[in-house]
């Protein structure tokens, strides 16, 4: 009869499993090998069910079962070879050198306690753990020959164990010293890997770039948004790609500071931080090097300190700017191209300072602030300043004190119309006399500026950064309004004018997206002012506080430009779309002031509340705005920003600037906008704008949206448009 008992209730019960006769049975087929005992558990456990491997050798024993071999004690000298050896010999050497098996072998180690990993030497696992460079990287530094190490082999294909010294891996330092900061290292790597034995590490290292990324040819690439509401989009654009990689040059060596992830000067590509020839120094090798590396690539040679063309002639800083604007390069790629020549000096700006006998007596009906005069003592000392001090400051009057204290042919350039009608209205409340002489060709007005005498003290030539025309100097004073304008791409050709003094206003000057900001102190001098929590807390500018409303759409921010305007007397909105400016002129009956407007600066002064388009987002003055909304901008423009808040700035009535995104602008796309604000000083304060539940435009078609705008505002109600009407309409 068979019995059925389980294993685990047999256990419990100490029922055998098998009856004496199964286990004579069995052992009279055991021998004890592997292959025998799967054979007999397979056969067996179709009769008893759950049978395990140790039941059948326990059965064979049992039956009768006596193994034919001699059973051999470990003796204390085995098991100190196999302490000392286990990390150094494979399971397989040591079973041969002692007489055994590799599973008696294999069962003692673990019995004696000895670990896999335990030894004398590091293993690639103590290193990864002590130091954080990934284990990858150590096999490469001994594939490389850089790192001497050992492998201990293992049995059935597995993977061996590899073994480092420490005295090898003193050697990879001292001789690669930029691989690892031992200086730097925690104290537990510090003591358990002996640092303290290598020397000091070089300041330098020399590295190669043999990058492959740059290849001549025309690429299709994204190159910039194409919208202003809703998702954003890129606009396609062919790129032509001139540059040679280093690779096909052969590559480019220079020096890099020991323990920085170098950038190639050359291509801008990223660089092993490793090497390969092993050349380390303390000495500072200078910008010598990298300069001649950028010279290069424009077909010059650095020598001397001084820019050579292949005729042998002298290159001056002009010629250098010229090259960078108007070569194939992007601005972004010109900046990173040409960095360290403009650290090495290349400018534009004069640094001639204003002789005293130059400056003559104030004509202008007004008195410099302490502050202004040190502002302008600046401009004097050097004859090239740019004025980055915060809106409502008065940086156009540091422009107009330097254009009618030093006598001459001045030129004036100014970013739109309105600026430019604004200097002029500023000019002829100030200046005892003035003359002013519009010209066609080229467009330009000429400002006259008399003194008390009635003597003419200096002309000033006022023209758009737009302008095609040649500026012909030399001319005395250089004044660029908003002179964050000039390294466009277009307009930067103006930088190139022969002026004796230069000064540049704009409280924005080195904040450019492109990151062309930083030519403006090469072309306009050095940026005095910038601190703008200084000038606040002296109650020299106001700090005005800003709320971000977040709205759901653009039709709820017409809505609240709408409660805006109800609430208060004088509220000045700046948009980015012109659909969007005819938008709010049509729904609320205040003008909307773009490029077509005729006669800006009138409109401007003769009215309470307005919608500007860019033309207004910087420069002008709108004494009695209460509250300045910014309904849409230019993306993530940080300048537009910071320069709409300004327009706010110049106004004694100021309450507060209102900041209009939806949840995907603030915190997905637009948040430098806001960002910059909060850096500059202002306090920031973000609410949530709650909506009605049945606003009017939302429920009409756009057909009929005109004519409830009329109806709800008086001045377009005089057009005619009737309540009654709107009913026979609808």
């Amino acid at each position: 009869m068979t019995h059925t008992i389980s294993s685990d209730a047999a256990h419990r019960g100490r029922i055998p499993l098998l009856t004496i006769e199964q286990c004579r049975q069995i052992a009279a087929e055991f021998d004890g090998t592997t292959k025998t005992m799967d054979r007999l558990l397979t056969e067996w456990c179709e009769v008893v069910p759950g049978l395990k491997r140790h039941n059948i050798a326990a059965a064979a024993r049992r039956g009768g079962y006596e193994t034919s071999k001699e059973r051999k004690a470990w003796t204390d000298a085995e098991d100190q070879f196999l302490r000392d050896n286990w990390h150094r010999l494979s399971g397989d050497e040591i079973a041969q050198r002692l007489g055994r098996t590799f599973n008696s072998v294999n069962l003692r180690h673990k019995r004696i306690g000895i670990g896999r990993y335990d030894g004398h030497e590091l293993t690639i696992r103590d290193l990864e753990v002590l130091t954080k460079l990934d284990h990858r990287q150590w096999h490469d530094f001994i594939a490389r020959g850089w790192l001497k190490a050992r492998q201990r082999r293992r049995r059935c294909g597995a993977a061996p164990i590899t073994y480092v010294s420490i005295t090898a891996l003193h050697a990879m330092l001292r001789e690669h010293p930029e691989i690892y900061d031992y200086r730097g290292a925690p104290k537990r790597a510090h003591g358990l890997l002996e640092l303290d034995a290598l020397p000091d590490a070089p300041t330098w290292k020399r590295v190669v770039c043999n990058s492959d990324a740059w290849q001549p040819g025309v690429r299709q690439m994204p190159v910039g948004r194409t919208m202003t509401h809703g998702a954003p989009a890129m606009a396609e654009r062919l790129q032509h790609f001139g540059l040679r990689s280093c690779a096909t040059i052969g590559g480019t060596s220079f020096w890099s500071p020991l323990y920085c992830l170098p950038m190639c000067p050359r291509c801008g590509c990223q660089v092993s931080r490793y090497s390969p020839d092993a050349l380390f120094t303390d000495m500072d090798p200078g910008d010598d090097e990298v300069i001649a590396i950028q010279a290069r690539k424009l077909g010059l040679q650095w020598a001397g300190g001084k820019l050579i063309d292949a005729e042998g002639r002298t290159v001056d800083d002009r010629d250098v700017l010229a090259a960078l604007f108007d070569g194939p390069r992007g601005a972004g790629r010109s900046l990173k191209a040409f960095e360290k020549l403009l650290d090495a000096g290349v400018s534009l700006a004069s640094t001639t300072a204003v002789p005293e006998q130059v400056l003559l007596d104030n004509i202008l009906k007004l008195e410099l602030r302490p502050d202004q005069e040190e502002a302008l003592q600046s401009f004097v000392a050097t004859g090239a300043m740019t004025a980055a001090h915060a809106m409502s400051f008065g940086k156009s009057t540091l422009g107009m004190m330097a254009m009618t204290r030093i006598p001459g042919r001045h030129l004036l350039m100014v970013d739109t119309q309105l600026l430019r009608d604004q200097w002029i209205e500023k000019l002829t409340d100030l200046a005892p006399k003035l003359d002013v002489v519009r010209r066609a060709k080229p467009s330009m007005h000429e400002v006259h500026v008399f003194d008390r005498t009635g003597s003419l003290r200096s002309a000033i030539h006022i023209y758009s950064y737009q302008t095609r025309a040649k500026l012909d100097g030399p001319w005395v004073v250089g004044c660029f309004d908003e002179v964050h304008r000039l390294p466009a791409r277009r307009a930067h050709r103006h930088a190139f004018v022969q002026t004796q003094y230069r000064i540049g206003l704009s409280s924005t000057p080195d904040m450019r997206c492109d990151g062309r900001g930083v030519f403006v102190s090469k072309m306009t001098g050095a940026i005095v002012g910038s601190d703008w929590n200084e000038q606040m807390d002296e109650g020299v500018v106001p700090r005005i506080p800003v709320k971000v409303l977040l709205v759901e759409d653009v039709e709820h921010k017409h809505e609240v430009v709408g409660t805006l305007l109800r609430q208060h007397e004088s509220v000045v909105v700046l948009c980015e779309s012109i659909a969007d400016g005819e938008e709010l002129r049509m729904r609320y009956g205040i003008p909307f002031i773009s490029s077509r407007t005729k006669d800006k600066l009138k409109v401007l002064r003769g009215a309470k509340s307005m919608i500007l388009s860019r033309v207004g987002d910087a420069g002008i003055s709108v004494p009695h705005c209460q509250v300045t909304v910014d309904h849409s901008g230019l993306f993530g423009s940080r300048i537009q920003s910071l320069q709409r808040l300004g327009r706010l700035m110049h106004s004694q009535r100021a309450l507060y600037h209102c900041i209009l995104m939806t949840h995907e602008e603030r915190y997905e796309r637009f948040a430098a906008r806001v960002e910059a604000i909060k850096a500059k000083g202002f306090p920031v304060e973000e609410v949530r704008a709650e909506r009605q539940s049945a606003s009017v435009h939302r429920l009409l078609s756009p057909a009929l949206q005109a004519r409830v705008s009329a109806q709800e505002n008086q001045f377009l109600s005089l057009l005619g448009w009737r309540r009654d009407e709107l009913n026979q309409t609808t």
